[in-house]
């Protein structure tokens, strides 16, 4: 018993210094140039009409929104100097852009939830690619606000040029390796983005909602580039919808309004309208 118990120690021991040693690899990279796909998430206001206590509803929406595709060259965005096992990568600037796309169509299903005056909602949609998002908040006879957060999966398209540099483990008998190079044009990747906000409405009557909805949120959640590691953070993106709705017959909910969009790392800011239709049931 002694003798398997020490010959699956030292399988042990060897497979943990080797996961060790190869978890002490890294790849990381400067972006010299690239343009940068970003998916704008439609406006979400909550429910947007005054809903009766201890009650739930259901709602199948569709919003339409101007076909863009902006470009946006974002400023003061450095890469800073690799300077790691012994190996160099002088910082420098990079000299990037938000390619800014907001889809014409997207789809959503939310569910709401109102006790006496507390409201949580959740749903799920195509915008165009799939998205969750959640709420809570307070729902009254002229006021509804909460907070939210939002979720989304996208296949992201960029055109970059990159210098990268790794020091890669390549096994007992080698050790070691350094390697560096570069690559340039079209690459695609799966990204994860999301962001948090707020909701205000008031209600002059039951039916009509006035709405104001801030959202923040990173285009980019994670900091790389092509698989490599880069020392920069992509900005976030804050919009600002300011729009108004109305529930016709209890069940048909009609939006419009306009959202203001604003970057730290932009000049300037963006004007676009939204409008949507939905069903409540």
């Amino acid at each position: 018993m002694n003798k398997v118990f020490s010959t699956y120690a030292f399988i042990a021991s060897i497979a943990i210094c080797f996961i060790c040693l190869c978890s002490c690899s890294w790849q990381k990279a400067n972006v010299l140039e690239g343009t940068f796909d970003v998916y704008a998430p439609a406006p979400y206001t909550g429910a947007s009409f005054s809903m009766d206590e201890k009650s739930s509803a259901m709602r199948v929406s569709i919003q339409i929104r101007k076909s863009d595709k902006e470009t946006w060259q974002l400023e003061d965005i450095e890469n800073e100097d690799v300077n790691e096992d012994g190996v160099k990568l002088q910082g420098c600037n990079a000299n990037i852009a938000y390619r800014f796309k907001r889809f014409p169509v997207t789809g959503s299903f939310d569910y709401f939830s109102k006790n006496k005056i507390s409201l949580w909602g959740a749903g799920i949609g195509l915008d165009p690619y799939p998205f969750i998002r959640g709420a809570v908040g307070v729902n009254s006879q002229h006021v509804e606000a909460g907070i939210t957060a939002y979720l989304n999966v996208s296949m992201n398209t960029s055109n970059n040029k990159i210098e990268w540099v790794s020091h890669e483990y390549q096994g007992i008998a080698y050790g070691y390796e350094d390697y560096s190079g570069s690559q340039e044009g079209e690459y695609q990747e799966i990204k994860l983005h999301g962001g948090v906000g707020g909701f205000i409405n008031y209600f002059p009557i039951k039916e009509i909602a006035i709405s104001y909805a801030p959202f923040l949120y990173r285009p980019w959640w994670d900091d790389e580039v092509r698989d490599y590691e880069i020392s920069f953070r992509f900005p976030f993106i804050f919009t600002q919808y300011f729009g108004a709705s109305i529930l016709i017959a209890k069940h048909v909910q009609i939006s419009a309004g306009a959202t203001l969009y604003l970057s730290p790392a932009v000049k300037g800011s963006y004007w676009f309208f939204d409008s949507g239709i939905g069903f409540v049931f």
